[in-house]
């Protein structure tokens, strides 16, 4: 089952970014078109080992999704070359504060009205498919790092699709903490707001701040004499 695996993965990613060519050209066709397969196959072909099924093992699937989420975010901040001009950030704050969180409530009010879920399936929902994908969105993001002319409309896109991870994950947390409770109350939305909110927002921004400062200074400035510190160039 082993050699099946791997035949059966190298002709999905083979085919997941030929097939495009003959569908839409675009290479954001190629993700949906690698899930599809691979569910195919899994559904499909016999001899697939159990070990990898995500219900039974969902360990591997967890890990593999978190490097994946820190590889493409990562991704996605090495293309911002200007990060102190405030004005340019003024819409991607708006897109993160104000449209996010309506759109986490459509969604959401759509599948519990409309689809007959329940509130914590509508709540993940919207929580999953409101942000937008930093990998899918690459063909209108800003250039490679250091390239600068940052497009506002491409900076803002970029920006957006890096943060909006960081701040979506609170409803996904709020969807987990009513589907454990049954039920959506006052005093579980309180403390959901200063515990998921605002406590790991903020302690995670700061954290992730403080540490790129540090990592970055470790790698290009001490010591400043070394000839390896130069490297950044």
């Amino acid at each position: 089952s082993y050699h099946v695996l791997l035949t059966a993965l190298g002709m999905a990613i083979v085919l997941a970014y030929w097939l495009p060519r003959f569908i839409s050209e675009r290479e954001p066709a190629a993700s949906a078109l690698l899930i599809g397969f691979g569910f195919a196959v899994f559904g499909w072909i016999p001899s697939m080992p159990e070990a990898l099924n995500p219900i039974t093992a969902p360990k591997p699937w967890e890990v593999v999704s978190e490097l994946c989420v820190i590889a493409g975010l990562f991704g996605v901040g090495l293309r911002i070359d200007e990060l102190a001009d405030r004005r340019r950030w003024g819409p991607t704050w708006r897109l993160l504060v104000i449209a996010m969180p309506l759109t986490i409530a459509a969604l959401a009010l759509l599948g519990w009205a409309a689809a007959g879920m329940t509130l914590a399936g509508a709540l993940l929902l919207g929580a999953v498919l409101a942000p937008t994908d930093p990998v899918l969105a690459g063909d209108v993001q800003v250039g490679r790092p250091t390239e600068g002319g940052e497009h506002p409309v491409r900076f803002t896109l970029t920006t957006e699709a890096g943060l909006n991870d960081g701040l979506a994950f609170p409803f996904v947390h709020l969807a987990v903490a009513v589907g454990t409770a049954g039920a959506l109350s006052l005093g579980l939305l309180g403390e959901w707001a200063w515990r998921d909110l605002a406590y790991r927002v903020v302690m995670g921004a700061v954290a992730g701040a403080v540490v790129g400062w540090l990592l970055g200074k470790v790698l290009f400035d001490w010591p400043r004499k070394n000839k390896l510190a130069e490297t950044e160039a």
